[in-house]
């Protein structure tokens, strides 16, 4: 009987076969969701890979297919329900403070004691 063994894979060739085609297809989940691909396709992925770097045999390019759905899913939802804080806007009925007159400030010196050099005075 002839069998011819395949060479074992890797994470690095796995990573070198799919990484872009990973990509492409997040990018296109998280457009479709109307994300910014641009901002977090590397966050996907790199959570895809990591995923895929815990699991006891290497997934094939379906499982890595499912999973960024996944991940592009919980993404989705996490920006959805993080509530947005607006920093540096002043809320209604907020009193507005003037700002400060720069003018009307006296400058203030510091006077500083000049530095006298040390006398070493032989010991008798």
């Amino acid at each position: 009987m002839n069998v011819t063994s395949t060479p074992t894979a890797d994470l690095a060739s796995l990573y070198g076969r799919y990484s872009a085609r990973l990509a492409a297809h997040a990018a296109e989940r998280l457009a479709a969701a109307g994300a910014d691909p641009v901002d977090e396709v590397d966050d996907v992925t790199q959570e895809v890979w990591l995923w895929a770097g815990q699991q006891r045999r290497l997934p094939g390019w379906e499982d890595l297919r499912v999973m960024t759905d996944w991940v592009v899913e919980a993404a989705i939802t996490e920006r959805q329900t993080r509530l947005e804080v607006p920093v540096g806007v002043r809320l209604s009925g907020t009193p507005v403070v003037p700002p400060l007159d720069l003018e009307s400030v006296r400058p203030v010196r510091i006077e500083t004691a000049e530095a006298s050099p040390l006398s070493l005075s032989p010991a008798a």
